[in-house]
């Protein structure tokens, strides 16, 4: 401290300036703000540095993540044409298991890859799931798949499918309208609206039980006042009987 007050006094007699006690004092208290604020700008470049590199480890561990669940898809439609059905199963979900693992570590990334893959291997358990009649399951892979990418024809088309298998009229009609809005030229859901008869009845025993319009809600609903008959089952998928 007694040195920069020196070097104050110093700087005042170079300028012609006498300087009193109260001056020194200011050139001191200056003196110690111009340190600390440059220490606090060192400190806050170090932050950005640390912020922009924990960025990058976690862009590394998200794409590691999604590369590893594009494997899992691949191996799963290896098992899948090979009519391994409980492996083809068993692949899907362990890659949709890697890409939940990669959005709770280090947060949802923003890439289109990773969510079309994500769609793909929605889609592609409700094939499987289709070809084991579980009709169930393979409704809420086709809903978690529109949720996501409402214009996809194949999960539309499946989890319509698989609805009509357990007299889910509404449901079928649902999942065909919603992908026909986004792809209203698409043969083979045209083809599946028009064997589905007449639209439901909102108010009667339709709600998607969400804010989410893309949402289709999983229930047995009501089919009173109309007659419904079953269009036959084995229409050709959109894109074939492959998977994404």
């Amino acid at each position: 401290q007694a040195l920069l007050a020196q070097a104050g006094l110093r700087l005042a007699a170079q300028h012609g300036r006498p300087m009193d006690s109260a001056s020194a004092d200011e050139a001191l208290v200056e003196a110690e703000l111009r340190k600390k604020l440059a220490a606090t700008e060192a400190e806050v470049a170090k932050l950005r540095m640390d912020v922009s590199e924990a960025e990058k480890r976690a862009n590394d561990v998200r794409e590691d993540m999604s590369q590893q669940a594009g494997v899992c898809k691949a191996s799963g439609n290896k098992c899948f044409k090979a009519r391994d059905d409980a492996g083809a199963l068993r692949c899907y979900a362990e890659g949709l298991k890697l890409l939940a693992s990669a959005a709770a570590a280090v947060g949802p990334g923003s890439e289109e890859d990773a969510m079309e893959l994500e769609v793909a291997l929605h889609a592609n358990c409700a094939q499987v799931l289709i070809r084991q009649r579980k009709w169930l399951e393979c409704i809420e892979h086709c809903n978690a798949a529109v949720k996501l990418e409402p214009s996809h024809a194949k999960a539309a088309w499946r989890g319509a499918t698989a609805a009509i298998e357990v007299d889910m009229h509404d449901v079928a009609v649902s999942f065909v309208e919603n992908a026909l809005e986004f792809q209203p030229d698409c043969a083979e859901l045209l083809d599946l609206r028009r064997r589905l008869g007449p639209l439901p009845d909102l108010a009667d025993g339709y709600d998607s039980g969400s804010g989410d319009e893309n949402t289709i809600n999983v229930r047995k609903f009501s089919t009173k006042d109309r007659e419904w008959v079953e269009p036959p089952r084995r229409a050709p998928a959109p894109g074939k009987d492959k998977g994404d």
